[in-house]
């Protein structure tokens, strides 16, 4: 029998390796994510489809699936795209399920990560929605800045939620908040998840979080109490958004955040074990 509250974990090891200041080679890249596809996630952000101009560390992603073996894993693999032609390349591999796409409220952002206003990023939606629905492929939309908005654009909890609006109507049902430059505060991830879980109970928004090493422990509790149940991680907590303009504060350490639901007793399908192991193989 599915239990409701438990966890679904992503872990994004593209988040982790697109700031390196180095680029992985992909045996070593495949290597890593066929460890990680024994340790019972749910879904393995593994890569992106981009040009390698734009992020190096990301080339190559037709080498690195050639490699990867998910024979006996019951993991998905996601891959992050800007726009339609990622899209069709993605979703032309056969290993991929999931096509990520990184849209916001902040037209600056957009600018800045994808090369699109809202208009644009709106049509890649649709988009990515008739390749996703030809190949097969599920998409889930990350909601950049979702906690703030450090350009000065407009933002607010009533924003958000018209945005995430639009994407239900659309039929997209797979979304998550990111903090993608780190800066929100507990009260405000209680406020904003609070908020759109009560305005979209059939929803169960994700949350992929940026946060220095000594703001996790209770920005994760107020997630966790607000109703959230699904959380992207990294192991190590390497990494962050390089398009951004803004340092990269890190990732949620994946280890901190299962020591967070062991603690609480909160029930998650991860072999630590395995975890460790895995972690061993990349940093």
């Amino acid at each position: 029998m599915k239990n409701e509250n438990l966890i679904q974990l992503t872990e994004s090891p593209r988040d982790a390796q697109q700031g390196l200041p180095y680029v992985i080679a992909p045996e070593k890249r495949a290597e890593y994510i066929n460890a990680l596809l024994k340790v019972g996630f749910d879904v393995i952000d593994f890569g992106s489809f981009v040009s390698p101009k734009a992020i190096p560390q990301m080339a190559e992603q037709d080498k690195v699936l050639k490699m990867v073996d998910k024979s006996g894993s019951e993991t998905k693999l996601m891959a992050i795209v800007g726009n339609a032609r990622g899209g069709s390349d993605a979703a032309g591999q056969d290993k991929v399920d999931i096509l990520g796409f990184p849209y916001s409220t902040s037209s600056t952002f957009l600018k800045k990560n994808i090369n699109a206003d809202d208009d644009m990023a709106l049509n890649i939606i649709d988009d990515l929605i008739d390749i996703c629905n030809h190949s097969g492929k599920s998409l889930r939309i990350f909601m950049s800045l979702a906690f703030g908005n450090p350009y000065g654009d407009a933002h607010s909890n009533e924003l958000l939620a018209q945005k995430i609006n639009i994407l239900l109507e659309k039929g997209i049902h797979s979304i998550t908040l990111a903090d993608t430059i780190g800066q929100s505060t507990a009260d405000t991830l209680a406020e904003t998840l609070t908020y759109i879980i009560h305005h979209f109970p059939g929803l169960n928004p994700g949350l992929h979080l940026h946060t220095r090493q000594n703001e996790w422990y209770d920005k994760i509790d107020a997630a966790y109490k607000a109703g959230c149940r699904s959380f992207d991680g990294v192991l190590n907590g390497i990494g962050g958004c390089p398009m951004s303009g803004y340092e990269l504060v890190g990732n949620l350490n994946t280890f901190n955040l299962i020591n967070y639901f062991d603690h609480q007793k909160i029930r998650h399908n991860l072999d630590n074990q395995k975890l460790i192991d895995a972690a061993r193989i990349m940093y």
